[in-house]
């Protein structure tokens, strides 16, 4: 009985080590993304010809709060809606 018990601690210990060490290797991973996107080294590879994405603004819809890149956003008297929808309805 013993021998069992000890058998499911080594097994869960295992599971919290190895998922430890690969949430590790993702963040690292993500940072080594990221820094290469800065430098311009990043998933284009400075290849000529290729272009990187372009990042756009996100704004936020004055009725419901969803954010939306800002050329889809719909303005009107000084504020910013998500869709027509959003902009008639805050109007009532």
């Amino acid at each position: 009985m013993l021998s069992q018990i000890l058998l499911v601690v080594l097994i869960i210990l295992a599971w919290i080590g190895l998922r430890s060490i690969l949430q590790q290797r993702h963040r690292a991973a993500l940072r080594r993304e990221q820094n290469g996107a800065v430098r311009g080294d990043g998933p284009s590879g400075g290849q000529p010809g290729r272009t990187t994405e372009h990042v756009e603004e996100m704004v936020r819809c004055d009725h419901c709060g969803v954010f939306v890149p800002r050329h889809q956003a719909v303005a009107s008297s000084g504020r910013l809606y998500c869709s027509d929808n959003c902009r008639l309805e805050d109007r009532s």
